[in-house]
């Protein structure tokens, strides 16, 4: 891989109390990666010889979506490990236990507007290409420019899917709202609530230094 990347941990965006760590991850994470570049590490494929397959999804609320198989399985690391189970069988439906249908609208949103042709995706971002000249750019930012609860959501989303695009484009929303703001400012727009004991707030400080200069 081209960027070394610090590991995001699903139990993160999981509980209140991780909320902060989520913060701090997701803050790490973005500041890790180009704010101005954007790649895809999705293979070219012939499409010629593909036929259009569709999958079912279904939400933690019981909300079903339909999407197409080749979209879907490039955009995201979980339901193309999903469907290799298959092995060419038909899916059927596939359960997203920890994601609503509210949400998960919106991340099929992102990937039916990055991957309904997989194979032009993976021409258009060979090389890293600035976001600004992408005419996608303005969607994507009304998609992650959202209350916190939602945006929170779409981490926890792209997490357990493992949409990486998805995963960059909300942690840097959710890092720029961080920025330039202080611990205690950063607690007070995120309603999180500070349960560290003084020993693991210090083990964090220590284990996160750079955020805290």
């Amino acid at each position: 891989m081209p960027h070394a990347e610090p590991e995001l941990e699903s139990a993160a965006a999981r509980v209140l109390r991780p909320k902060f760590m989520l913060a701090i991850l997701a803050y790490k994470y973005a500041a890790s990666r180009s704010y101005h570049e954007t790649r895809s590490r999705n293979p070219k494929r012939d499409r010629s010889k593909m036929a259009t397959k569709m999958v079912h999804l279904r939400s933690s609320d019981g909300e079903e979506f339909e999407v197409k198989e080749e979209a879907i399985a490039a955009a995201s690391g979980t339901i193309k490990a999903e469907l290799e189970k298959k092995d060419g069988a038909a899916a059927g439906v596939i359960l997203v236990p920890d994601v609503t249908g509210r949400i998960l609208s919106r991340v099929l949103e992102y990937v039916n507007r990055h991957f309904s042709d997989p194979a032009a995706a993976a021409d258009r971002f060979d090389d890293y290409i600035p976001i600004a000249d992408d005419p996608l750019k303005a969607l994507d930012d009304a998609l992650v420019r959202v209350d916190q609860d939602t945006l929170f959501d779409l981490v926890h989303a792209a997490d357990c899917l493992a949409v990486e695009g998805l995963m960059d484009l909300a942690c840097k929303e959710l890092a720029g709202q961080m920025r330039g703001k202080t611990i205690d400012e950063i607690r007070d727009k995120f309603h999180i609530v500070n349960d560290y004991t003084e020993q693991e707030e210090e083990d964090v400080r220590r284990d996160n230094a750079w955020a805290f200069e």
